[in-house]
């Protein structure tokens, strides 16, 4: 049988086994899918093998080149420097400059420039959700968004 998983806005997609309930969130913008159906086979770690479909979702995201950098917030030291290539209100996907040994659940410090007229400069916490290779989904800490970046969402209509 034949599970059907949506893709969300930021290539992110939650798999879970059907024989030992297993989840894992995987980032999957490095597979650069085109379709909006793709079949896939996975294997679990408990060795079951099952299909799935992997299907596109449409929202409301825009993708964009802003420009910054990062900071773990914890145990983990790394640092550098990134491009923001989605964005809504809920969240981004960021691509690195370098593979960093970052995993979900991990806190980071953004610091990022907007393309407003004023070039403002943004600075959010994230949560990590998933990663592959270069490639990070994150979601906001805060649904508040009092500063430089609440107008630019409201005004390029980002807000889910």
């Amino acid at each position: 049988m034949e599970q059907r998983i949506k893709i969300d806005s930021f290539d992110t997609a939650r798999f879970a086994c059907p024989e030992c309930h297993r989840e894992k969130t995987m980032q999957l913008s490095e597979y650069k899918l085109k379709r909006q159906c793709t079949k896939v086979k996975c294997k679990c770690q408990c060795g079951h093998v099952y299909i799935v479909i992997l299907e596109k979702m449409i929202e409301s995201i825009q993708r964009t080149q802003l420009l910054g950098t990062f900071i773990a917030n914890g145990s983990l030291k790394c640092s550098g420097k990134m491009i923001i290539k989605k964005l809504n209100s809920k969240g981004l996907m960021i691509k690195t400059n370098i593979e960093q040994n970052i995993l979900p659940g991990l806190e980071l410090f953004l610091e990022f420039v907007l393309d407003d007229a004023k070039q403002s400069i943004v600075k959010k916490e994230v949560v990590v959700k998933a990663k592959k290779g270069k490639y990070l989904s994150a979601e906001f800490t805060s649904d508040e968004h009092y500063d430089n970046l609440g107008p630019y969402l409201f005004f390029n209509k980002l807000y889910v």
